[in-house]
């Protein structure tokens, strides 16, 4: 194999794993997200449940 060619297959290569990287990132961010609404939800509905208690107390 030239050297030309060992490079042109390595900038594919480096292309690739670029890509892969872009994914992880999407999908990591989309998980934060998805954490953070989940934790933003958690916490809405405790407060229903306090509120519900404390109107069963009335």
């Amino acid at each position: 194999m030239g050297s030309a060619a060992r490079q042109g297959e390595l900038t594919q290569d480096l292309t690739a794993m670029i890509r892969v990287m872009e994914t992880v990132l999407v999908l990591n961010d989309e998980q934060g997200s998805s954490n953070r609404e989940m934790a933003k939800l958690r916490t809405r509905n405790e407060k229903l449940e306090a509120r519900a208690l404390k109107l069963d107390g009335k």
